[in-house]
C-alpha cells in the first residue's frame, strides 16, 4: 500500500504510528497473518522509520494476509478505521517474488521549511543562497554528528542526490534535497538543517523546522521509480 503520514500525526512516533495502524487493522477485521511462536506479532512492516516531527507522502506498508481478498474491499474496510492523517493512496496486490521494500528503495526527497532570523535583507538571503551554492559545489564536506553516546564524523556529500534548493520568504525559509537510504546509516534531515546553520550560515535557528518526506524512490541507472512504476524490481526479484 502507499500510504500517508499526514500532519495530524507529525509528532506520532513510530512505534506508535505502528501500533496504529494494527489496530485499525484489528478493527476492520481484514484476515492479516500473524508470525509464529511465542509471541506472535501482525506481519506489517513500513518500508523505513520516520523520526518524529516528518511527515510522508507516500509511505509504502507491506501486509500479509491469511487468504485471498479483493484489493478494493481491503481498502473499502481499513480506510473506515484509519484516523485523520492516514490515507490509502493505492493498493496492489504483491508477486510472491517481489523483495522487501528495505531492499528496494534508496532514495528520499525531502521539504524542510523554518522561521527565518529578525531583521534580515535582501542581501541577507542572496549571501545565503550563494552559500548553498558553494555547499554544492564541494566534492566532499565532514560533518560531525554529536550524539549523547558517541560522536561520527561523516563525509555528508555522498548522501545527497541532488543539489540542494532553497527559497525565501520575508519571515521563513524552504529547504529542499534527497538523501540516500542506505543500510549502513545516513545523514539525517536535521543534521542537514544543523549543518546548512552552523557552516554555511543560513540565517536560521538550528532546531526550528518541521520536515516532510516528498518522495520515495529506487534510483535506477539514472531515473527515479516508484512501487508503481515499471522496472523497479529490475535485478532484484528472488528466483531470478
Amino acid at each position: 500500500m502507499s500510504i500517508t503520514k499526514g500532519e495530524e500525526l507529525r509528532f506520532l512516533g513510530h512505534l506508535d504510528f505502528l501500533r496504529t495502524l494494527e489496530r485499525a487493522v484489528m478493527r476492520s477485521e481484514i484476515p492479516v497473518a500473524f508470525s509464529e511462536g511465542f509471541n506472535p506479532h501482525m506481519k506489517l512492516a513500513l518500508d523505513s522509520a520516520l523520526g518524529v516531527g516528518v511527515t510522508a507522502d507516500p509511505l509504502y506498508l507491506e501486509m500479509k494476509l491469511e487468504g485471498d481478498m479483493d484489493l478494493s474491499e481491503v481498502k473499502e474496510r481499513l480506510s473506515r478505521q484509519l484516523p485523520k492523517g492516514i490515507t490509502i493512496r493505492s493498493i496492489v496486490e504483491a508477486e510472491k517474488n517481489w523483495p522487501k521494500f528495505v531492499a528496494v528503495f534508496n532514495e528520499d526527497a525531502y521539504e524542510m521549511e523554518g522561521p527565518v532570523k529578525e531583521g534580515l535583507t535582501d542581501d541577507d538571503f542572496k549571501q545565503a543562497e550563494e552559500s548553498l551554492k558553494q555547499f554544492n559545489s564541494l566534492s566532499s564536506f565532514l560533518y560531525k554528528r554529536v550524539t549523547p553516546k558517541k560522536v561520527r564524523e561523516m563525509d555528508v556529500k555522498p548522501m545527497i542526490r541532488e543539489p540542494m534548493k532553497v527559497t525565501f520568504t520575508r519571515d521563513r525559509a524552504y529547504l529542499t534535497f534527497s538523501l540516500v537510504r542506505s543500510s549502513t546509516g545516513t545523514v539525517q534531515p536535521k543534521d542537514i538543517w544543523k549543518m546548512l546553520a552552523e557552516s554555511f550560515h543560513m540565517p536560521w535557528t538550528e532546531g526550528e523546522f518541521i520536515c516532510s518526506r516528498t518522495g520515495t524512490y529506487r534510483r535506477l541507472e539514472g531515473k527515479r521509480l516508484t512501487l508503481e512504476d515499471d522496472g523497479v524490481f529490475q535485478g532484484l526479484l528472488k528466483g531470478n
